[in-house]
C-alpha cells in the first residue's frame, strides 16, 4: 500500500478503496493518481489534516489557486465531490437560532422585523426575543441586552465542497483568502 498519510476513517474508505484498486499495480504509486483524486485524498485527511502532510500541501495550494481563479473543483473517477458552496456562518449557540432583518428600512415604519432565516447573520433565542423590549422609557424602548440578537459567529473557512464516499457525505471547508 502506497498511501502513507492517515485518512478520515468514514469519509474516505470508499474513495481510498477505489483508488487503491486502480493503483494496485506495483509500478503505480499514489502520487501517480489524477490531480482530482489527489485532492480528494488530501481533503479527507485528518489527524493531521492536509496542511500537516508534506505531500498534500502543494496539491491543496494548487487547488485553492485554481478555485480562486474561477476554475471548477477537479474530478476523480473513483470519488464524488459536489459543487462548490459558500457558508460564511457557524451555527448559532444553543438554544439560539439564525435570524435576518432588524435593519432600518429607510422609511418611517422603523426597522424591518426579525425573521428566522437559516442563512441569517444574527442569532437569538426565540423565547427571549419575544420579550426583548417589553416597556418604553422616556428615550424609547427599554431592552434587556441579554434578550437581543447577537452577530452570528463567522466561519474561518467559508467555502466548502461535499465529498461522498461509501454512501456517506462529509463537508470539506476551506478558505480561498490569500490565493
Amino acid at each position: 500500500m502506497f498511501l502513507v498519510f492517515p485518512l478520515r476513517r468514514y469519509a474516505i474508505v470508499g474513495t481510498a478503496g477505489a483508488i487503491l484498486a486502480v493503483t494496485i499495480s506495483p509500478s503505480v504509486r499514489a502520487q501517480d493518481a489524477s490531480f482530482g483524486c489527489k485532492v480528494l485524498l488530501c481533503a479527507a485527511a485528518s489527524n493531521p489534516s492536509w496542511s500537516g502532510i508534506p505531500y498534500c500541501v502543494p496539491v491543496m495550494t494548487q487547488l485553492f489557486r485554481m478555485l480562486a481563479r474561477g476554475r471548477p473543483w477537479p474530478t476523480c473517477p473513483e470519488g464524488n465531490a459536489g459543487g462548490l458552496g459558500y457558508d460564511p456562518y457557524l451555527p448559532c449557540p444553543s438554544p439560539m437560532i439564525a435570524y435576518s432583518g432588524g435593519r432600518p428600512t429607510g422609511g418611517d415604519n422603523g426597522p424591518e422585523p426579525l425573521r428566522p432565516d437559516p442563512n441569517g447573520d444574527q442569532c437569538a433565542d426565540p423565547a427571549r426575543l419575544e420579550r426583548a423590549c417589553p416597556s418604553r422609557g422616556d428615550n424609547g424602548p427599554v431592552c434587556d441586552p441579554a434578550d437581543l440578537p447577537i452577530p452570528r459567529p463567522q466561519r474561518e473557512n467559508p467555502h466548502y465542497v461535499d465529498i461522498t464516499t461509501g454512501g456517506q457525505t462529509t463537508r470539506f471547508y476551506f478558505s480561498l483568502r490569500g490565493y
